[in-house]
């Protein structure tokens, strides 16, 4: 039988959990269960929001997904925990923001947890995009015998209903769509399939380029917490030598995005972007955020 996990969602340690929920209206927020006590399970409703010139954030406080969007069609980065999700948060949030869904050409699933890939079915079904995510991740959700996870709804991961059909992404492979490349890196760690990506954008027609990092929680053994560590220092030194300039996360507790994006729904074009950031102060982010939670742990199993 398979094991059931609850994940228990802290900004630094990553824990999932998922009956069925009716589809309905978007709405402010959704009925919490008992177990939505963590920024994980925030079922909150954010207002879409532009964070570069092309770059958006739709979703719950707990999780979202961004949209990049380009002169040839969108790019979807994840797609929450459910169809439900897709259909009735993602959808209005890009209608919301003057965009048009059937404009999504790419679903970006970051890593097989079902709060980042859990409405790519929907999305693949209903506008015919392409899936795209490490082989590693694409084999995990479709493994019989993986963890089941269960999310605030009360739905099973092993429940979900799947994309069929997906293009895999390599390491250092370059997803092109208009004038937008997005640079994937795979950073196993958080998962087996985690990627990460560095996004070339503009603010106020000022180029930057923007880091997701592939997961935040830390794993649960030795051995995968020392993969995840030589994995985020790949990413910070090819991040560096990239010039990125921001980091954002999709789950936006985060790095303080959702203070961030309440500046910026309110930022005059003149202000300065809260999100931008200097080498220095990208570097000091890894460090105490991530790297200095990863090396405790490792050092708590000598």
């Amino acid at each position: 039988m398979k094991n059931i996990i609850l994940l228990v969602f802290t900004v630094l340690i990553l824990g999932c959990n998922s009956k069925k929920k009716k589809e309905e209206p978007i709405s402010n927020s959704h009925e919490k269960n008992d177990l939505s006590d963590s920024p994980l399970f925030n079922t909150e409703i954010v207002e879409p929001t532009k964070l570069f010139d092309n770059i958006y954030f739709v979703g719950y406080e707990g999780v979202g997904a961004f949209i990049v969007n380009t002169t040839q069609g969108i790019i979807l980065i994840d797609a929450m925990w459910t169809n439900d999700d897709a259909k009735n948060v993602i959808i209005p949030g890009i209608e919301k923001l003057g965009l048009n869904p059937k404009d999504i050409k790419y679903l970006l699933v970051t890593h097989e947890h079902a709060d980042h890939y859990g409405g790519a079915n929907y999305i693949e079904k209903t506008y015919k995009s392409k899936i795209l995510m490490s082989e590693v991740a694409w084999n995990s959700i479709h493994d019989p015998n993986a963890l089941v996870l269960v999310d605030p709804f009360g739905n099973k991961s092993s429940d979900l209903p799947l994309p069929q059909s997906y293009q895999k992404v390599g390491d250092k492979e370059i997803i092109s769509l208009g004038e937008t490349n997005i640079k994937v890196l795979l950073t196993p760690g958080h998962t087996k399939g985690a990627i990460s990506l560095v996004i070339n954008t503009t603010d106020n027609n000022i180029d930057h380029d923007v880091s997701i990092w592939g997961g935040t929680g830390l794993p649960n053994t030795l051995e995968e917490n020392k993969k995840y560590l030589k994995s985020l220092d790949y990413f910070e030194s090819f991040a560096i030598k990239n010039g990125v300039d921001a980091q954002i996360s999709n789950h936006p507790f985060v790095n303080n995005l959702l203070d961030d994006m309440k500046l910026l729904r309110l930022r005059k074009s003149t202000e300065k972007n809260p999100l931008i950031l200097t080498t220095e102060e990208f570097k000091r982010n890894i460090d105490t955020a991530l790297r200095k939670s990863v090396i405790e742990k490792i050092n708590s199993y000598q």
